[in-house]
């Protein structure tokens, strides 16, 4: 059983993350879905996104997840005082992002209603609350979430050990049945059950790095069936039901919540093949400027350019526009802060910069990977993974 993660593996992690953290961007600007179950009344723009959005789209965070509680769970020895450093460690490259943006947003939130005239009742205690348990922008749930199963990872370890992998297959359960069973605090639930039942998939996977390598060294055949067959699992589910919608409310069938649970596990699989054939210098490098997009793309971002697209572009179409504008403005403002401000976004994004993902994209890093390394070699982090 393989020990240590090979360079192409590393690669990868980096390049899902870069694509996860674009279709994140694309998930929050969407603007039109469509809003009968009768397909018939749908129109090409609202089919299309939802495609994309609804559809192929919801690879990102269970990807995510599942990296988070691999790299959590890789260098793991179960000791108190490990879980005490990686605690400290998060802390810094997730916790203080999350607060830094939290707080912006929240303070912009605040200007927005004092200069649209329209005022809000919140004692401090209240606006301390939006900030620390729901703030304005809705990307940072995800980390709330990662600090909660951060917290609670010498439990999931143990719950992923439990024989014949019943502890996995008890939370793969939940996730397949939608429940979720955790309490909404702050207008999020405190822990969503997507998010732990990958975490736990990740926890499981470290014990399984061969299974990683084969599946990134299918053939190029085998990568497209599996694209093709996830589609089809898309495609099925909006003929079945175009106004899918399972976050926080239920406008799903049982038939259609099956199909989409199904075409997440494909999107999974089929991302991390072509991910592996994608691999190159240049997009790992990219890949550090990922977790600064994932932070700044939604609100007040995406307030402004609504306010400036508004009157001019039509309100359905706005996505096409939007998303490939903010998304290439965003890379390249994390490009220019690596190049001349590195120390304000290594602050930022906890280390995760360009620079830091280049070692391990760069063509010499290939080349001294192919011998093996010391078990303490850290792969670049991304939005699930904390800085060394």
């Amino acid at each position: 059983m393989r020990t240590e993660l090979s360079a192409e593996a590393k690669q990868t992690f980096q390049v899902v993350a870069l694509v996860a953290t674009i279709f994140v961007v694309a998930i929050h600007y969407q603007s039109a879905a469509p809003k009968s179950a009768a397909i018939e009344h749908a129109t090409a723009n609202q089919l299309a996104q939802e495609f994309l959005v609804g559809g192929v789209a919801r690879f990102a965070v269970p990807m995510f997840a599942f990296a988070a509680g691999f790299f959590y769970f890789f260098s793991d020895d179960g000791s108190l005082r490990t879980y005490l450093r990686k605690l400290r460690q998060r802390l810094r490259s997730v916790l203080t992002p999350y607060l830094i943006i939290g707080l912006g947003a929240t303070l912009c939130w605040m200007a927005i209603r004092y200069v649209e005239d329209k005022p809000y009742e919140m004692t401090s205690l209240q606006i301390a609350g939006t900030w620390l348990l729901r703030p304005p922008a809705e990307q940072l749930w995800f980390l709330r979430d990662l600090m909660v199963l951060v917290v609670a990872a010498p439990l999931i370890c143990r719950i992923v050990r439990l024989p014949n992998a019943i502890g996995l297959m008890l939370v793969g359960a939940v996730w397949l049945s939608h429940y979720q069973p955790f309490p909404i605090v702050g207008g999020w639930y405190l822990l969503h059950t997507e998010t732990l039942f990958f975490f736990c998939l990740g926890c499981a996977a470290k014990s399984r790095l061969d299974w990683l390598e084969r599946l990134g060294r299918v053939s190029m055949v085998t990568t497209i069936g599996f694209v093709l067959v996830w589609f089809d699992l898309i495609a099925a589910r909006i003929l079945l039901r175009p106004d899918f919608d399972c976050w926080y409310v239920t406008d799903y069938s049982v038939e259609s919540l099956l199909i989409h649970k199904a075409s997440i596990v494909a999107g999974c699989l089929s991302m991390w093949m072509v991910c592996w054939k994608l691999r190159s210098p240049f997009l790992c490098r990219l890949s550090g400027a990922a977790f600064f997009v994932y932070l700044v793309h939604e609100f007040p971002l995406r307030a402004a350019v609504v306010r400036i697209a508004g009157p001019v572009m039509d309100k359905g179409a706005w996505f096409w526009g939007m998303f490939p504008i903010v998304t290439c403005g965003c890379f390249a403002a994390a490009m220019c802060l690596n190049r001349y401000a590195p120390a304000v976004i290594a602050w930022l994004t906890g280390g995760r910069t360009p620079d830091a993902a280049a070692k391990i994209g760069s063509l010499e890093a290939q080349a001294r990977f192919t011998k093996p390394r010391p078990r303490s070699s850290t792969p670049t982090p991304h939005p699930g993974q904390s800085s060394q």
